[in-house]
């Protein structure tokens, strides 16, 4: 059974909790039929049942600290961190630090409407365009969506597009760059590609042995979808003319508009640029393959229609009630919370600057080995 973003399963009234699978063996889902209502204060106990803590180390680690350190208060905090539920443990930990959390959601990313209309329960507020101008202490951003928004302290950003654009904006605060740390390759390479192999499922496309899958984009999130495709058993194939020498066990799509015409079964966007994929619309169309797209923006372009991709062109994973799973994305969201603390603390250069390396370790520190160890075999592969 599948459930749109938002759905309440059985028609129980409340925030459905319901993983998008029946069970995880790796710890990220326990019980599957849990819902909220509106009558419990503390979130971490809310989606116990959903993510264990063996499941989300980072942050139960942050949480129990700044309730205790409370390094954030009496500062005003923005979120911009995609909305779905897994996202609410991050805002609860920004609480227990004694900040004032506000919710930014909306503008560039998609998000779960039933999770935004229960925030005010949570405690969490979302502002209006009055309170947008106003500004805040300390802006914790994503794809840049609130770059518009004054931040007393400075910013952190989560993604590679949103870095670019607050480096061209020349900003005279600190904006930290979450996208350049190893820990954010947990969520954008492992995480991502995973993603998309549930995404698929979601859509009923299965049985990948053996089958050509096409992947546009060779950078974190390309090369974590080859590292999930070719562990699939598919024959991976990537049309990116920056990477002439792609990740080990995948070849370069030497003609690329042949192989989308005549063999191609898979077709993944990866690039992060709108329309990268838009001068092979008619291999597309002329091809059987199945198309998906993993970016923010429509990477098939207007030539190829919105009903012949799956999600419409929307970020496959986002389909899902966790686009990325717990696991994958509990270190970069504890990271991204940790360079508020930075900011707080004060004392970093204007422009963009890489979080701190002491933050990086003690967040790989309280990581599980065999997560860590699927990082590491992930970088081993990258090696041509």
């Amino acid at each position: 059974m599948t459930h749109s973003p938002g759905e309440v399963p059985h028609g129980l009234p409340g925030l459905s909790i319901f993983p998008d699978s029946a069970g995880d063996a790796q710890g990220d889902v326990a019980d599957s039929r849990v819902c909220y209502n509106g009558r419990m204060d503390d979130v971490f106990e809310v989606f116990g049942a959903v993510y264990p803590e063996a499941g989300r180390p980072a942050l139960t680690r942050q949480r129990v600290a700044w309730a205790r350190e409370r390094p954030l208060a009496g500062l005003t905090v923005l979120d911009a961190t995609p909305l779905f539920r897994n996202t609410l443990l991050k805002h609860a930990c920004l609480l227990a630090a004694g900040a004032e959390v506000w919710v930014g959601y909306g503008r560039a990313m998609p998000h779960d409407p039933a999770v935004a209309a229960r925030l005010g329960e949570f405690g969490l507020r979302v502002p209006d365009a009055a309170r947008l101008t106003r500004g805040f202490d300390v802006v914790l951003d994503c794809a840049a969506a609130f770059a518009d928004v004054p931040a007393r302290l400075g910013r952190a950003e989560l993604t590679r597009s949103g870095a670019v654009r607050y480096r061209a904006l020349a900003r005279t605060c600190p904006v930290i760059d979450v996208d350049a740390s190893r820990i954010k390759t947990f969520e954008t390479a492992l995480g991502t590609g995973d993603g998309l192999v549930r995404g698929l499922r979601h859509f009923g496309v299965g049985g990948l042995r053996g089958k050509v899958a096409v992947v546009f984009g060779c950078g974190k999130v390309g090369r974590g979808i080859l590292f999930r495709l070719a562990r699939a058993g598919a024959r991976c194939f990537v049309v990116d003319p920056a990477w002439p020498r792609p990740p080990r066990g995948v070849a370069l799509a030497e003609a690329p508009g042949t192989l989308l015409r005549r063999e191609a079964d898979l077709v993944v966007t990866a690039t992060g640029v709108k329309d990268a994929a838009a001068p092979y619309a008619a291999d597309l169309l002329a091809g059987h393959a199945i198309l998906a797209n993993m970016g923010v923006e429509d990477e098939f372009g207007a030539g190829v229609p919105d009903g012949r991709v799956l999600n419409a062109k929307a970020p496959l994973n986002f389909a899902l009630e966790d686009p990325t799973r717990m696991r994958y994305i509990d270190p970069t969201l504890a990271l991204h919370n940790l360079a508020a603390t930075r900011l707080a603390a004060g004392g970093l250069p204007p422009g963009l600057c890489v979080p701190a390396a002491a933050d990086e370790a003690a967040i790989w520190a309280a990581l599980p080995q065999p997560l860590r160890d699927e990082l590491e075999a992930f970088e081993a592969e990258q090696e041509a």
